[in-house]
C-alpha cells in the first residue's frame, strides 16, 4: 500500500491532457495553442475532471514555449487539483528548473502544499533542485545572521578590465545625448493650458502602484456624471481609457498630503460620512488630453520665458 500511496500523492508528468479545446495540442506545437486560445468560447483555466488544467499538463511534459502561452493568456499560476496539485509541484517532481524559473516569475507560490502535505522541496529529487528551492525559500523568508551567503560580494572595475582601462572616466559618455537634453528642456519651458466653458473636474495627481510613478488621474464618478454614461457604456466605447482602483484610505492618505487642494476639499474626501455598506475602494480614471476634449475642454501649450 506504501508505494501505491506514494505514487498517488506526488505528480506525475505521465497525465493524459483531458482539458476541453486543448487535448493533444502539445504534440501539435504552440500554432495550435494559440488556435484553441483564440476561439471564443475558450477556457485557459479549464479544468479535467481531476481538476488539472493545460498548465499542469505543460509543467509535467516540459513544454516551455506552451506554458509561457498559457500565462501569458492569463492562466492560473497557482492553480490547484483536486488533490491540491499545482504546476510548481509538477515542475519539481519532474525535475525541470526552467519551468520552475517560468512559474516563480509569474508569482508562484513554492511555499504551497498538495492536501496529503507534500510541498515542493519535498518532491525534489535533484540535488540540484533541493538547492535551488531551499536557497528561494531562505531569500523569501530571509536568512539567519552568520549564513555566508546573506552578503554579496562586489569587485572593483580593476578585477575585469585591464590596468590601462582602470582610470577610464565613466562620465565622459552619460546616458541621454545633447538631443534629448534640448526636448527635455523645451518641454520643461512650456505651460500647459486647459479651458472650459464648464467647471472643471478636480484632477488628484496620484501613485496608484509602486512600479510606476505618481500621474494624473480623475475621480471615474465624476467623469460619468459629467459625460451621463454608465461604467458599463463609458468602459465599452472607450476600452482604451485606463482605469484603475485604489483604497479609500490609500486615497485619502494622499490627498491629505496635497498643498492645491483647499481643507474643504480635502475634509470633503478625507473624512467622509460614514455610511453602512460603503465602498472602500475609489475607483479612477487616468488624465489624457483626449478624455479631456471629451469633457468638452480645450488644452493649449503656450511658452513660458522669464
Amino acid at each position: 500500500m506504501a508505494p501505491i500511496q506514494e505514487g498517488l500523492e506526488k505528480p506525475s508528468g505521465k497525465r493524459k491532457c483531458k482539458t476541453k479545446h486543448l487535448s493533444g495540442l502539445c504534440e501539435e506545437g504552440k500554432d495550435v495553442v494559440m488556435y484553441c486560445l483564440q476561439k471564443p468560447n475558450n477556457d485557459v483555466n479549464h479544468r479535467d475532471n481531476a481538476g488539472y488544467t493545460a498548465l499542469h499538463e505543460a509543467c509535467a511534459r516540459g513544454w516551455v514555449d506552451i506554458l509561457q502561452t498559457l500565462l501569458e493568456h492569463g492562466a492560473n499560476v497557482n492553480c490547484s487539483a483536486q488533490d491540491g496539485t499545482r504546476p510548481v509541484h509538477d515542475a519539481v517532481a519532474n525535475d525541470n528548473l526552467k519551468i520552475l524559473w517560468l512559474l516563480l516569475s509569474y508569482g508562484a507560490d513554492p511555499t504551497l502544499a498538495t492536501y496529503s502535505g507534500q510541498t515542493a522541496l519535498k518532491l525534489a529529487n535533484s540535488d540540484v533542485m533541493k538547492s535551488f528551492l531551499t536557497d528561494h525559500l531562505l531569500d523569501l523568508q530571509g536568512r539567519p545572521d552568520g549564513d555566508p551567503q546573506t552578503a554579496w560580494d562586489f569587485h572593483s572595475s580593476s578585477v575585469l578590465e585591464e590596468k590601462e582601462e582602470i582610470s577610464c572616466d565613466l562620465l565622459l559618455d552619460p546616458p541621454g545625448g545633447s538631443d534629448q537634453e534640448e526636448e527635455e528642456e523645451q518641454d520643461s519651458d512650456s505651460l500647459m493650458f486647459e479651458f472650459s466653458e464648464k467647471p472643471l473636474l478636480a484632477c488628484y495627481n496620484l501613485q496608484v502602484s509602486v512600479s510606476r510613478g505618481p500621474c494624473n488621474w480623475f475621480l471615474f464618478s465624476d467623469v460619468l456624471k459629467r459625460l451621463k454614461l454608465s461604467s458599463r457604456i463609458f468602459q465599452a466605447r472607450f476600452p482604451h481609457f485606463e482605469v484603475t482602483t485604489l483604497p479609500r484610505a490609500e486615497f485619502q492618505h494622499q490627498i491629505s498630503l496635497s498643498q492645491v487642494l483647499s481643507p474643504e476639499e480635502i475634509q470633503e474626501y478625507v473624512c467622509p460620512p460614514a455610511t453602512p455598506g460603503a465602498v472602500e475602494t475609489v475607483e479612477l480614471v487616468r488624465y489624457q488630453p483626449e478624455l479631456v476634449r471629451l469633457l468638452g475642454s480645450d488644452v493649449a501649450f503656450e511658452a513660458w520665458s522669464s
